[in-house]
């Protein structure tokens, strides 16, 4: 596959979508959140579970639209694995259907069970028909998730904003690179959807419906979804920045030249080489070709 396709697909959007723009959208997975839930998506800075006890009774009060809950379940599924003993005290005693398929959704990603007790009161809420649907099918840790909705995308956003860790991100980058590579129309075409969703303007995906098949038009629709998330949450998160700087980085060793410049990340990101996080497979054939460590 050309990586070429899915890097000239960000630097375009770096280019196409103004830092004013994208600071309105940047933190889109989490923005169906209310702003007094930054503890979510900073929370990586300072990952004290205690500073999460009352948090689901709150979110719970605000009867959320169930897109705000993916990325919760995300969430949580760091903390559960990072902090098993924490999960009584962060769980309320009275759940609604929606927080127990959360929850439910969260203990799967994390690898954890559920005690008797919380068992009891997960069956005692009921579920939500369509959140059950969107988490129908999680395999049992984060890492095993293969995107194929945007329901996907929320969670490993919100895993990002639990650990602060590049790794999910990268998973959001691979998926990208799977589609975008495709062709380089069809980069281009996602690249468009992805600019239209900053300007809030679903003209160019209308202008799409007769030239792909659905199926595929669905699939570029999430990717330019997982764009928009990496060029936005760039500006917001060193760790995704240093995501899409090691994607230039593994571009200009394969012989391409630096679409946009250095101005595209932070320094911190260039730490990212040889931290022992892995490129997606359709990238780590070209850092190879460079002086990198290999595996990377």
């Amino acid at each position: 596959m050309k990586t070429f396709a899915v890097i000239r697909l960000l630097s375009l959007l770096l280019l196409a979508i103004p830092a004013a723009a994208s600071g309105a959208v940047a933190q889109q997975y989490s923005s169906t959140l209310n702003k007094a839930d930054d503890v979510i998506t900073f929370y990586y800075r300072d990952p004290r579970p205690e500073r999460l006890v009352g948090w689901f009774e709150a979110f719970g009060k605000r009867r959320q639209d169930w897109m705000a809950y993916p990325p919760v379940a995300g969430f949580f599924a760091i903390v559960f694995a990072a902090q098993p003993a924490w999960i009584e005290r962060l769980v309320p005693s009275q759940l609604d259907a929606r927080l127990a398929d959360t929850v439910a959704a969260a203990l799967r990603l994390s690898g954890q069970s559920a005690s008797t007790g919380l068992q009891a009161r997960l069956a005692q809420a009921g579920s939500d028909p369509t959140l059950a649907a969107q988490f129908a099918g999680l395999p049992n840790r984060l890492t095993s998730l293969r995107i194929a909705s945007g329901t996907h995308l929320d969670i490993l956003w919100g895993a990002s904003f639990a650990s602060g860790d590049g790794r999910y991100a990268l998973m959001i980058a691979d998926f990208l690179a799977r589609v975008a590579n495709r062709s380089e129309p069809i980069a281009l075409d996602i690249t468009r959807i992805a600019a239209g969703m900053a300007r809030q303007d679903h003209g160019e995906l209308a202008k799409l419906k007769d030239k792909y098949e659905r199926g595929l038009l669905i699939e570029m629709v999430y990717a330019a979804t997982a764009a928009w998330g990496l060029t936005s949450n760039a500006r917001q998160h060193a760790f995704v920045d240093a995501v899409v700087v090691q994607y230039f980085a593994a571009f200009r060793d394969a012989g391409g030249q630096d679409p946009v410049g250095d101005e595209g990340g932070v320094a911190a990101g260039r730490g990212l080489v040889g931290s022992g996080v892995r490129l997606p497979r359709s990238f780590r054939r070209t850092r190879n070709r460079g002086n990198g460590p290999a595996g990377l």
